[in-house]
Parts: C-alpha cells; structure tokens; sequence
C-alpha cells in the first residue's frame, strides 16, 4: 500500500484575508480544487475552518486516497464570509511547485 495515501499532506500555505469596506476580515480561497480540474465556483466545495487549519475540499474530487484538500493554515478565528481568489490558487500552486523543485535539489 502506497505510505502517502496514508498520512495527511503537507500544508499548502496560509489562509489570508483582505479587508471589506466595514473593515471586516474576508477569507480569500483558491478558486480552483487542488487538482486543478474544477474551478470552485461551479462545483459544490466545503469550506472548514477548526483546530488552526482550513480545509477547502471540492466534492467533485472527493476520490479515495487523493490528495484533493487544500490545507491552509489558519492564525485568526474563521471570518464570517470568504470569497474565491483566482489570484490565490495561482500563488499556492507556485508555492506548492516551489517546494517541490527544491525538495529535489537536495535529494
């Protein structure tokens, strides 16, 4: 059995916020599923906020052993509204190949 399906993946990044015009915090989450083949605005998605961590999962990839989840660290209390950043999903895609390339390097 492949050891990586079982243990839970590596955090993508932070969960960051922008500011409305109430100066009330907003959640900005990737616009897209973390395998890239759904854009979450058009596809059902669940958005969990709890124990430091946001999970934003796409239902359409809910596959058995995939890592479909995006995991984004959480430093403040869950905001009371969040909006899809398109902006977003490219900077952890970036972040995500980064990490990547220089685990290579040195292995």
């Amino acid at each position: 059995m492949d050891r990586q399906l079982l243990e839970p993946s590596q955090m993508d990044g932070t969960l960051t916020y922008r500011y409305d015009s109430t100066g009330r915090p907003v959640a900005l989450l990737p616009a897209r599923c973390k395998l890239g083949r759904h854009t979450l605005g058009h596809a059902q998605f669940r958005a969990v906020v709890r124990n430091g961590e946001a999970h934003i999962s796409c239902l359409a990839c809910a596959t058995n052993g995939a890592d479909d989840v995006w995991r984004l660290a959480a430093t403040a209390p869950a905001p009371d509204s969040a909006e899809l950043s398109q902006e977003r999903y490219f900077e952890l895609v970036l972040h995500r190949a980064n990490r990547a390339l220089t685990a290579g390097r040195w292995t």
